[in-house]
C-alpha cells in the first residue's frame, strides 16, 4: 500500500478569535498510518474505503459553521487528490 497522508483541516466559517477547538478521531493517531480500514478499495489498493469517524468540541459560542477537508498529497494524480469537502455543518453538530 502506498504512503497515504491524510490531511484533515477542520475550519471554523466566520468565527470569532482564536479558540481552542479540540477534533477527535478514534480512528486517526498523530504520526501513524490510517488503518486499511480507511484505504480505498480500487486503483490498486484493497481497503475497506470507510470515512473515518470525527468528533469536535470546545467550538465558540458564536461558530456559525463548520467545514472538513481531506487532502492526499500522496496520491498518484500529480498533484494529490481532495477525498472530501464537507461545509455548512451547523454548530450544534459535534461529530
Amino acid at each position: 500500500m502506498a504512503r497515504f497522508t491524510l490531511f484533515i483541516g477542520l475550519c471554523l466559517l466566520f468565527a470569532g478569535p482564536l479558540h481552542a477547538l479540540e477534533l477527535h478521531s478514534p480512528d486517526i493517531h498523530a504520526g501513524k498510518r490510517i488503518s486499511d480500514t480507511q484505504v480505498f478499495n480500487g486503483f490498486g489498493c484493497q481497503g475497506r474505503n470507510v470515512s473515518p469517524a470525527l468528533s469536535w468540541s470546545d467550538a465558540p459560542a458564536d461558530t456559525k459553521s463548520f467545514a472538513i477537508t481531506a487532502y492526499d498529497p500522496d496520491a498518484p494524480t500529480g498533484s494529490g487528490w481532495w477525498h472530501w469537502v464537507v461545509f455548512n455543518i451547523p454548530p450544534s453538530v459535534t461529530g
